[in-house]
């Protein structure tokens, strides 16, 4: 109304004293009446007197009007919740900011506690610098806490303000962590005095948690949030995130004895093999379903490949081919009955032989045949939809081309393995 008017119409006056101009245009200005009205009018939404403001406002910019209105709406709407204080503390603060920056605004804009506390934290927070920390506080790192304006004045007020408000990322994790407890910085500076922070413990500890209120590793993990604190990293949350979502029961939980398990297969992934880990365990990915029992194949999985370099080779051959094999105890079967070093050579042979046949024919295969590109089954697998049907590409159904393709390819592989078998 009155109010947005006088806003509106002194805009090309921006940054100058808004009395000079009135007081010159006095008798036929509009804008003189509009500023009356306006501190008659904020003068009624904070309960104070019209000439108090008049005379507080006499030489304010628009900046400086602005910051009061933004202050007296947001009172206002307070109290019609029924939050009930003191509106001098906004007076002060109006004193207290003679160069409202957009910082100002969005602090009290955001602010979820009393005028008493922004008196405090503007005491306090007198720069560029410390303003951008707040505005940080409340709009990221403390946005749920119940306590977000009394942390803030601690942090401000601490001996350790000035790493605070310059290194605010080493103390994120341990803040999101504590955010609803009053003590949370008076415990921190405790901590830092005593030598006892670590940023990586913080970080471990908030990502776990984190990880934790997920419903599904909640439940699967129930009991287990100090072991994967321990040994927590950004690989390995995404790991367990993927295990559990895939092969772990939604609604309860498991034995300990697959906890630990998980726990140490979680514990032992690292850079080197965690591309290799999930890229198995989109081979046997199976969501919503609970395949818990798969869980101890895979570990045995993951041990022989660490352990074992021609295992390794063929699993990672296995992965980029999109090797189809119905469970991860089969692959354990072929991984154990296979001669690995020629199978790694021969691979196309091996994965053809894999995907159409089983049990003792695919084992006596996987000796026998490794060096025959067309092997063919007696005995195909039928009614295994995501089964590759290579079988139906018989020798006999095969283009000339196709067939010289891999005969050429076979008399190489015969030759390099006959390099490495001498």
């Amino acid at each position: 109304m009155h109010i947005n008017k006088l806003n509106n119409s002194n805009q090309s006056f921006y940054g100058k004293p808004l009395s000079s101009f009135l007081l010159k245009n006095k008798n036929n200005s509009k804008q003189y009446k509009y500023m009356q009205e306006a501190c008659y009018k904020l003068g009624g939404m904070i309960g104070q007197p019209t000439s108090r403001l008049a005379k507080m406002t006499e030489n304010a910019d628009v900046k400086q009007f602005n910051f009061l209105r933004t202050m007296a709406n947001k009172y206002h709407k307070q109290n019609f919740y029924g939050i009930k204080e003191d509106s001098d503390h906004i007076l002060n603060i109006y004193s207290m900011v003679d160069k409202p920056l957009p910082a100002h605004m969005n602090i009290v804009s955001r602010s979820t506690d009393s005028f008493e506390s922004l008196e405090k934290i503007f005491s306090l927070a007198r720069d560029e610098k410390s303003l951008e920390f707040v505005e940080n506080m409340q709009h990221d790192i403390l946005k749920d806490s119940s306590n977000p304006s009394k942390l803030i004045i601690d942090m401000l007020s601490s001996k350790n303000r000035i790493m605070y408000i310059n290194k605010p990322q080493n103390y994120t994790s341990y803040l999101k962590l504590h955010a609803d407890n009053k003590d949370a910085v008076k415990n921190l500076d405790e901590l830092i005095e005593t030598g006892r922070y670590s940023k990586t413990r913080s970080d471990a500890q908030y990502a776990v948690s984190k990880l934790m209120k997920k419903k599904t590793i909640g439940v699967a993990m129930a009991g287990k949030t100090s072991n994967l604190q321990e040994a927590y990293t950004q690989e390995r949350g995404s790991f367990l995130k993927a295990l559990v979502e895939n092969f772990m029961p939604k609604k309860k939980t498991p034995k300990e004895a697959t906890q630990n398990v998980v726990v140490e297969m979680y514990s032992t992934l690292n850079h080197d093999n965690a591309k290799l880990r999930q890229g198995v365990m989109e081979m046997f990915k199976r969501p919503s379903a609970d395949k818990t029992a798969d869980i101890k194949e895979m570990k045995i999985l993951f041990d022989k490949i660490d352990t074992n370099e021609d295992a390794k080779k063929f699993l990672q051959k296995a992965v980029a081919k999109d090797l189809k094999i119905g469970s991860v105890a089969e692959l354990n079967e072929v991984l154990e009955t296979t001669p690995l070093k020629k199978a790694n050579i021969f691979f196309n042979n091996a994965k053809r032989i894999i995907e159409t046949s089983s049990g003792e024919e695919r084992k006596t295969a996987l000796i026998a045949e490794l060096e025959n590109p067309f092997f063919t089954p007696k005995t195909p697998i039928r009614g295994k939809a995501r089964i590759v049907r290579l079988y139906n590409n018989q020798p006999e159904k095969e283009g000339f081309f196709s067939r010289a393709a891999k005969i050429i390819e076979n008399k190489i592989n015969q030759y390099r393995y006959s390099k490495i078998a001498a």
